[in-house]
């Protein structure tokens, strides 16, 4: 299997993010280093621990097991990332409409 483009990858996150709302933003880590696989980067809303196991699963059956899945180490994040997606918190933007 060819490695996946960056698009594939976009095409994959925007297919699979609607069944995990629990995670509030998506990034992509580049490749550092020869044998070192790209990354998606979660960002988890609230608090919630998204499903790693299950994410990476489903997207592995888009892209191939050349991604992978981790979550987002907040200051301590050393490597740059590039945001994929902002997913909205449907409780908020329920609430943001009241009285309209």
């Amino acid at each position: 299997m060819r490695s996946p483009t960056i698009l594939d990858i976009i095409r994959a996150v925007t297919e699979v993010a609607p069944s995990y709302p629990e995670v509030a933003v998506w990034w992509y880590a580049r490749a550092d280093a020869v044998g070192v696989r790209p990354a998606l980067v979660l960002e988890a809303r609230d608090g919630t621990a998204p499903d790693l196991a299950s994410i990476g699963s489903e997207l592995a059956g888009r892209v191939g097991p050349a991604v992978a899945v981790r979550m987002h180490r907040g200051a301590g994040e050393a490597q740059a990332l590039y945001r994929l997606l902002t997913t909205a918190d449907r409780r908020v933007a329920a609430r943001s409409t009241e009285g309209w």
